[in-house]
Parts: structure tokens; sequence; C-alpha cells
């Protein structure tokens, strides 16, 4: 196969999975993953099961892609510039706000995502568990860490004290999908200010 081929054919495969992607993403969010068959994606995207299966090994590894896209977009949402040292209580805050106003932002496929996510356990779960501590709380244990090295913040586990404030985050969030409160942005933030207060002594 000539180098021109070659660029053909991985361009072609790129569209192909692109389309699959895309055809899923819209199904799943209409139909919910139970209700969507690898039949009406592959109908929509124009191809067919074994593509799909070359590209995401399974129904399952698609959807878990999505997810893993979704958690990457809200990592890159929720990071932001180092700002000066001392300013990390600021800083702390301001990746609260971006991580509740993420939320508001993409709600419908957040909370879809959750909701499915939640039911069916296995690879989604795992790669939502691992999204959300791996890439999503990284900016928050940098700040933290960089906080406890100026003396903003005590020295404590930076790993626990992330996770608590994200789980936070996540409380509220969580009782707005499954029970249907109303998300209240001012409260939320005041909460996780209560603990940042503890936490830095001030």
């Amino acid at each position: 196969m000539s180098a021109s081929s070659a660029r053909k054919s991985e361009k072609g495969g790129a569209e192909v999975r692109d389309r699959i992607y895309a055809s899923a993403l819209r199904q799943f969010s209409h139909r919910g993953y139970a209700s969507t068959s690898l039949r009406e994606i592959c109908e929509d995207a124009r191809t067919t099961k074994p593509m799909v299966y070359y590209y995401f090994g399974s129904k399952e590894g698609l959807y878990s892609s999505i997810v893993n896209e979704i958690i990457e977009e809200m990592a890159a949402a929720v990071r932001s510039v180092p700002g000066p040292a001392g300013a990390e209580r600021e800083e702390v805050m301001a990746y609260c706000q971006r991580y509740i106003d993420h939320f508001f932002a993409n709600e419908e496929t957040i909370a879809l995502v959750l909701r499915e996510v939640f039911g069916l356990g296995g690879a989604p779960m795992q790669a939502l568990s691992h999204g959300l501590g791996s890439l999503v709380r990284q900016p928050l244990d940098e700040i933290l860490a960089r906080g406890m090295d100026s003396g903003a913040f005590r020295k404590d586990d930076v790993e626990g004290c992330a996770t608590a404030i994200t789980g936070i985050l996540d409380m509220f969030i969580l009782a707005h999908v499954f029970g249907h409160q109303v998300m209240d942005r001012k409260a939320i933030l005041r909460q996780a200010g209560y603990y940042l207060r503890g936490f830095s002594g001030c």
C-alpha cells in the first residue's frame, strides 16, 4: 500500500469511528443505554457491527468511551492557570465554581450519564470513577498541594481533602439528579467554603 493510500485509509477509518461515536451519543441521549441497539447505531452511522467491535470492542465499550469523553471535557473545564502563592483559597473556590457551572451548562448529558452509569455498573462505572478521581480532581489536588507548601493550608492528606471538597459538590449534584432537589449555586459554594475555612484554619 502506498503512503497516499495508507493516509486515505487512516482518514476513512477515523471518519467511521467519529460517525459511530456521534450516532451512539445521539441514540444513548435520546433512548438510554438499554433501549438502544447496536443495529440502530450502525444504521444511523451508516456502518456495520464489525466496525463497532473493531473500534470500541462492544456496546459497553462504546458507552465507556462516551463517558471518558464527557469526563475529559469536564477536566478541561475545571482546570485553570495557577495563581500566585498564597492565593490558593481563591483558586479552590474558583475550581468549585467551574465544577458546578460545568454541570449546569451540560446538565442534560451529565445527568443522563449519571443515571445510566449507576444502573449499569461494570466498565462504564469504572470509567466514571477513574475519570473523576484521576482527571477531574487532579487540578484540585495540585492547588491544595501548592497551598500546603505556601502555608495557605495546613499540612494534610491532599487526596483526602480534595475528595472531601468534590464530595460536597457531588452530593448536591446527585441529590438533584436522583432526588430532584433544587440546586442553589450559592448554597453549594457556601458549603464548600465552610470546609475550606476549617482546612485553612481561618
